[in-house]
């Protein structure tokens, strides 16, 4: 009986197809709210990949996508920063890049404003 039983189950699971994992792909996308097309992963993609890149402090650009060889790394450079994350569950790779801050926003607006107002004669 045990062995008909565990014959049953080995055929019903070889019968059943494998589901593919999903994840929310984009590329150089400023934005994470442009990021939410959802991708099937091919067979040998296990994880999902999200890649940020912050330069100069003023913007974030994001990709996001399936991975076969996904690493986690965060390393900082002079002229801005690089983080990637990775994850193994369908569509876990949600949350992303921000926009730019309101308070960088003002900054770099004060700091045009200012180089308006000095004028080439004074640069």
């Amino acid at each position: 009986m045990k062995a008909v039983l565990l014959t049953l189950l080995a055929i019903g699971l070889a019968l059943q197809p494998g589901t593919a994992l999903q994840c929310y792909s984009c590329t150089a996308q400023v934005s994470n709210r442009d990021c939410h097309n959802v991708q099937n992963c091919t067979q040998g993609q296990t994880q999902c990949k999200t890649e940020r890149i912050r330069a100069v402090g003023l913007v974030t650009v994001i990709s996001k996508g399936c991975s076969s060889d996904c690493v986690e790394d965060a390393e900082n450079y002079y002229v801005g920063k690089k983080n990637i994350t990775c994850c193994s569950r369908d569509l876990c790779n949600a949350s992303g890049a921000h926009g730019l801050q309101p308070a960088t926003a003002l900054g770099l607006l004060a700091t045009l404003g200012s180089l308006l107002l000095w004028g080439p004669s004074q640069l």
